[in-house]
């Protein structure tokens, strides 16, 4: 973000649980505290994580409920009973089409009683894929000696690929515990191969010269056309700035170019050479210039030492049209005028309105010592006004409307404020941009239209690398006073930075975030990198609270993609501060917003944060995560709150598609209701969040929590090597899942399950598959559900599960199926089982329905 002086603002979310029950292990409890989404000037800023202490458990407190143990011949408690029937190997069962989702849209849909899938139909395990498998893994998979029978029930089918496929399911997760130097091996190679590549320029003083991108294809003939008349002597022809702003010059154009008159800075008296005060020159040159002229700065070091200059820049462009400002290759603006406290007194340039065409080639602008704190002072400044009205009486800064800037292969280092800043103009070009060391953002937008970035490098800035950024109040147009920006808007429109597309963007070290949109509207941006920021991208909305804070609603149609984020404190932060889910929906609603195809590694909080304040009933709505895929591994550490997970909290109306976490250490994915949920809402009466989940993917020793949540649509959940529980569903309502696989879970010594169904209300599972070797901790089950208690009652109702699959290299008979009896157990449920233990002399299938209902 842009300005100084704003408090800090932080928030945290604890992922808590009610006092209900205890984890029978303590190595299945993990920090889930929220980590704090931030802007370090101009919103809330970051604050320490909280800790909290997560419910892990489905046993109770003082009042401890029976648990029932499935496995042949034995019937559940207070229910209808188990039936067991071992049989030989047999006929195939009919394998299941999978229902078809779309990623673009959250429909909520309720199996019902009439409609569930019979027990008997077993699907075949479709989480093992080939092509994820190694030699090493091979070699570890438990032998499938017979195919899967149908029950008693089961209408004969093909199952044949099933055991195969069941037995690469455990080849598959092997690599997690046994080679999990390398994770990121389990990803496909399709993944690999699309992860962007990382060219970024590491530069270790903030006056280090980077690699200077190459133009674009589009800009090489106008360049080389300026070049050669300036090869020719012929100055007057060097430019058009309209060529630089339309999408073509003609040959006429060109023709009239040769007319435009040019204002040589050496011609008043510039010297260029680094060290006498050329100040008194340029703005002599500068005075000179006109509408429709073209301002020359020659080979050489044009040192400006003048404080507070006219107009507070160097070069200051006031209500001209029609000009271009061009820096021969290789020259500099040396701003040597910070005051006597070491804080800057200008800019190196401003263009003020009305003003329009306005080209700024290659500026070179290079402030000779660093400043001592954040102060007065852009690189480049341009200022117009959010409006095609004239600005309302009251208004005494820039005169009207600024549009058609083009800024082109432009180069600042060290300024007090931001590399560049763009307020209130039209039609803007950035083709590019270079910031080293500046002490705010890189390149900065507030209330603009149509902008476009083709190439940014920001190095070491100590805010945002790019940001697109636009305040909201009702009634005042302007933040601070009516001579300046930044601005506000009353709502969201194209001054939002509407219509604005920003490609090709490397942002390296220093603070705050390396791509930020607050307030924003219709915003693409593409192709990122972002290396060593506190945040590698965050969209937030937020109220002020104090002097210095910022308020912006929540943004729409915003959309990022093609990024890759190393070495982050949080890799993507999602964030609502300060505001509470009951308000109007423009504080929380980001509707038509995605973040797609992105990478990130080392994070060392959260790799992803949708965080919202633990004190309120918060939402962040309209948002589409989809192919994101992180890496943390234990080398990264130290490690934060997140401990390098996934934290997915208060989403509506929302789509989670292909969101992985591979991991060597214990991080977990948290998928969460908001806070006030946890205490006085019961289960059965959670609002309902509308979501589409699949492919919710981890890998590594953490669990998959999923809690305090209704109305979710989940295809495929899986867990791979979890140290604990694999995947905990606690008060969990009115929500269904298509598959939820447990892969070599309970790597632990202490308690190990592999999916945990606690407190959970009208769910519709299709398919639990649970596939392990023969390592068992203190005590192991398959599946549970339990979790009721006397404050909270029962453990669920309403649950339906159609097929549960269970393999293991066991030697044993039993299910290893559990749920609570007595009178806090589950009503109104069933789960239909088969289940294989290979460690027996002759493995055979077994089946049973649990539960004190049938299937329809």
């Amino acid at each position: 973000m842009l300005l100084a002086g704003a408090a800090s603002v932080g928030f945290a979310l604890t992922t808590g649980y009610g006092t209900a029950a205890a984890e029978p292990s303590a190595s299945d409890s993990s920090d889930s505290s929220g980590a704090s989404a931030s802007s370090s000037s101009d919103g809330p800023s970051s604050s320490s994580p909280s800790g909290g202490s997560p419910h892990t458990g489905a046993t109770g407190d003082g009042n401890q409920p029976t648990t029932t143990v499935g496995g042949g011949g034995h019937s559940a408690a207070g229910g209808t009973g188990a039936t067991s029937t071992n049989t030989a190997d047999t006929s195939d069962a009919t394998a299941d089409d999978d229902p078809t989702e779309s990623a673009g849209t959250v429909v909520r849909h309720r199996r019902t009683d009439a409609t569930t899938t019979s027990p008997a139909s077993a699907k075949v395990p479709r989480r093992a894929d080939a092509d994820e498998l190694s030699a090493a893994t091979k070699s570890t998979a438990p032998a499938a000696h017979d195919e899967k029978p149908a029950r008693a029930d089961a209408v004969s089918s093909t199952e044949d690929a099933a055991v195969d496929d069941r037995a690469s399911s455990v080849a598959v997760a092997q690599p997690v515990r046994a080679a999990s130097a390398t994770p990121s091996a389990d990803f496909s190679p399709a993944q690999q191969a699309a992860t962007p590549p990382t060219s970024v320029v590491t530069i270790p003083g903030a006056v280090d010269t980077p690699a200077v991108p190459v133009e674009p294809p589009s800009m090489w003939t106008v360049l080389a056309w300026v070049r050669r008349q300036l090869e020719v002597s012929i100055v007057a022809a060097a430019y058009s700035p309209r060529a630089v702003v339309s999408s073509s010059t003609s040959a006429s154009s060109a023709t009239s170019a040769s007319t435009v008159p040019t204002v040589d800075v050496k011609d008043y008296g510039a010297i260029g050479d680094g060290v006498t005060d050329d100040s008194t020159a340029i703005k002599a040159a500068v005075a000179a210039l006109t509408s429709g002229g073209r301002l020359y700065i020659p080979l050489g070091d044009y040192r400006f030492a003048q404080q507070h200059p006219a107009g507070d820049a160097a070069i200051y462009l006031n209500g001209l049209s029609d000009v271009t400002v061009e820096f021969a290759p290789g020259a500099r603006l040396l701003m040597d005028n910070l005051d006597a406290n070491g804080l800057g007194t200008s800019h190196g340039i401003r263009v003020e309105g009305t003003a329009s065409h306005v080209a700024i080639l290659n500026p070179t602008i290079e402030w000779v010592v660093r400043p001592s704190a954040r102060s007065f002072g852009d690189g480049i400044s341009v200022l117009g006004y959010p409006s095609d009205s004239p600005p309302p009486s009251g208004w005494t800064g820039s005169t009207g409307k600024v549009e058609f800037v083009s800024i082109v292969n432009g180069r600042t280092v060290n300024a007090p404020q931001a590399g560049a800043v763009i307020m209130g103009a039209s039609d803007v070009t950035v083709t590019n941009f270079t910031a080293i060391g500046t002490l705010a953002d890189g390149l900065h937008f507030n209330s603009n239209r149509r902008v476009t970035v083709d190439g940014l490098v920001a190095q070491n800035t100590g805010d945002d690398g790019l940001a697109f950024v636009t305040y909201y109040d009702p009634t005042q147009p302007w933040t601070y006073g009516p001579t300046d920006g930044p601005f506000n808007q009353p709502g969201l429109g194209e001054w939002n930075n509407g219509g604005s597309v920003a490609s090709h963007i490397s942002v390296t070290g220093g603070r705050a975030s390396g791509v930020r949109v607050q307030g924003g509207y219709d915003i693409t941006i593409s192709d990122v990198t972002v290396s060593g920021k506190e945040f590698g991208v965050q969209i937030n909305s937020a109220k002020a609270t104090g002097p210095g804070d910022w308020t912006s609603l929540a943004s729409r149609n915003i959309h990022i993609s093609g990024v890759t984020v190393d070495g982050a404190q949080t890799g993507i932060v999602l964030g609502t501060n300060n505001i509470d889910g009951t308000e109007d929906s423009k504080w929380w609603d980001f509707a038509g917003s995605s973040i797609s195809d992105v990478t990130i590694r080392g994070s060392k909080n959260w790799s992803i944060a949708v965080e919202t304040p633990a004190t309120t009933t918060s939402k962040f709505a309209g948002i589409t995560l989809q192919n994101i895929h992180a890496e943390s591994m234990a080398a990264d550490g130290p490690f934060g709150g997140g401990n390098g997970g996934i934290l997915l909290a208060s989403l509506r109306d929302s789509v989670i598609d292909d969101v992985r976490l591979v991991s060597d250490h214990a991080s977990d994915v948290n998928l969460l209701g908001a806070g006030q949920l946890r205490s006085g809402i019961s289960a059965e009466d959670l609002p309902s969040s509308n979501l589409q989940v699949n492919d919710l993917v981890l890998q590594g020793p953490g669990r998959i929590l999923i809690q305090d949540i209704a109305g979710v649509d989940f295809g495929n959940v899986a867990s791979y090597g979890a140290d604990a529980s694999a995947v905990m569903l606690y008060r969990v309502s009115d929500s269904t899942f298509d598959h939820i696989g447990a892969y070599l879970p309970g790597r632990g010594s202490g308690a190990g399950y592999g999916v945990r169904l606690l407190q959970v209300f009208d769910v519709d599972v299709e398919e639990i598959e649970v596939i392990t070797d023969a390592h068992v901790g203190s005590t192991w089950w398959a599946v549970e559900f339990g979790g009721g208690n006397p404050t909270e009652g029962v453990a669920g109702r309403g649950v339906r599960v159609e097929d549960v699959t269970y393999v293991s290299d066991r030697d044993a008979t039993a299910s290893d199926i559990a749920w609570q009896g007595g009178p806090y157990g589950p009503v109104d449920w069933y789960i239909s089982a088969t289940w294989r233990h290979d460690g027996e002399t002759s493995p055979q299938w077994r089946s049973a329905l649990y539960g004190d209902t049938s299937p329809v």
